[in-house]
């Protein structure tokens, strides 16, 4: 079975967006984020939906997957980040 290009993109690209889900769990495991810079994960989120209506104006498959999981985990490092920012004590 011989991958193509298009299809070696789309498997990289998927892979690839799932990064800050690694955060998520640091973050969950440690109980604080304190070191975590959340700026850097709202900023991710916004260009993952400028991408995703982009990707869903031209009809582009891998991009609407990568997006959509781009989407998805960066908004889980945003909730468990403000879920434990202030350390050990989560909401309290």
């Amino acid at each position: 079975m011989t991958i193509t290009p298009f299809e070696m993109m789309l498997i990289t690209s998927t892979i690839l967006e799932f990064n800050p889900i690694l955060q998520t769990i640091k973050i969950i495991r440690l109980k604080e984020a304190k070191d975590v810079s959340i700026w850097t994960y709202v900023i991710i989120f916004a260009i993952g939906v400028m991408w995703l209506v982009y990707s869903i104006q031209i009809e582009s498959l891998p991009l609407i997957i990568g997006n959509a999981i781009k989407i998805f985990a960066s908004s889980t490092v945003i909730v468990v980040y403000l879920r434990y920012r202030r350390g050990k004590r989560g909401f309290e």
